[in-house]
């Protein structure tokens, strides 16, 4: 997606496109010389916050970034791209913490190269250079570790023994020490959590391109639901290729409810300024503004019709729907005499019947 010929395909069909930059058309050193203006300050950066999901929420602060305008040209085409440089907060505080457990398992491993006694080799310093230096590019801590390598000399006296004579033995003695260099490592934390994104749409901000990438649809996301409990497409016990094609088949259109009945309940919910609660398990004051269609239909668990067959009429009882089942019904636009009309006796008289 964010090549540049794919890029210049969509801006001479007048499209409109946001990807993030890969390490191809942004390297390292590209991003590096991208990102010092926003650390010296000489670029301000912008914060981009959520919106609550209720009025009792605090807006949630998800990114600081800031844009700036490139020109391009490929395949005959020029157009104007807004480079938007993000930095996610969550992102960078896990790569943050997953850099310190690095660092202290790289720690422990060069100190346990200390260790001596029965059965562990004494190293010269030749190899004990080459085991810290396996150890730093395994734990990613080159540059981040200031690394010493102090030599002791032991002079032992050894006593005459079976005709040999006394005599003095020196013994080379060399130990690891290792200093987290403070520099490097700020320098380091400072540049994580940052991404570069491609967009030609110019009338787009920078939290809006936000907010809008975070909120993309996966088509991944439908293919992990044929996984699920509600579709159930593996394992697959079928072996004629017509039975298969039949059971996907039907099954797209189950993934097509999926996603309808949850997109219509979303847009619902946002036209209407209001969050979906009840629907959690355990938690029934827990909101949200984007419920799936698997949670939804939880809530209808435990619906029965109950079918009595009476001198040659059939007589139908469906339990009576709740708050939360009948709100998420008008959500879908349902009306709740559908709902009550499987209660109907030959579509005309009610029969009521109490739960035992």
């Amino acid at each position: 997606m964010a090549s540049l010929d794919t890029r210049a395909y969509l801006a001479a069909s007048h499209d409109h496109y946001l990807c993030p930059l890969s390490a191809v058309p942004m390297p390292a050193a590209a991003l590096q010389a991208v990102l010092v203006p926003g650390w010296t300050g000489a670029q301000p950066l912008t914060p981009v916050h959520r919106a609550p999901e209720t009025a009792a929420d605090p807006r949630e602060h998800l990114a600081n970034g800031f844009s700036y305008g490139v020109t391009l040209k490929a395949g005959g085409v020029e157009w104007r791209e807004q480079r938007l440089v993000v930095q996610s907060l969550k992102q960078a505080d896990a790569q943050q913490q997953a850099l310190d457990q690095r660092l202290k398992k790289a720690e422990r491993e060069i100190e346990a190269l200390n260790q001596c006694g029965r059965g562990r080799k004494r190293r010269d310093e030749g190899e004990t250079r080459a085991a810290v230096d396996a150890i730093l590019k395994r734990r990613d801590g080159a540059g981040l570790l200031a690394v010493e390598y102090p030599v002791e000399t032991q002079t032992i006296r050894q006593r005459a023994y079976f005709g040999r004579p006394a005599r003095d033995v020196t013994t080379v003695v060399v130990t690891v020490r290792t200093v987290r260099d403070a520099s490097a490592y700020r320098e380091t934390v400072r540049g994580l959590g940052w991404r570069v994104f491609a967009c030609n749409d110019p009338e787009l901000g920078l939290g809006e391109a936000v907010l809008a990438y975070r909120e993309e649809y996966l088509v991944e996301r439908g293919f992990n639901r044929f996984r699920g409990k509600i579709l159930g497409l593996t394992p697959l016990y079928l072996s004629s290729t017509t039975r298969i094609k039949g059971l996907i088949r039907l099954l797209c259109i189950g993934l097509r409810v999926l996603c309808l009945v949850e997109f219509t309940v979303r847009e619902a919910l946002r036209e209407r300024a209001e969050t979906l609660d009840g629907i959690y398990a355990g938690n029934p004051k827990r909101a949200t503004a984007r419920p799936t269609t698997e949670i939804m239909l939880r809530a209808f668990v435990g619906i029965s019709m109950i079918v009595v067959s009476l001198g040659g009429t059939d007589w139908h009882s469906v339990t009576p729907l709740n708050a939360v089942q009948s709100r998420i019904l008008g959500l879908l636009g349902f009306p709740a005499a559908i709902y009550q009309g499987l209660g109907m006796q030959s579509g005309e008289v009610a029969f009521k019947m109490s739960e035992p």
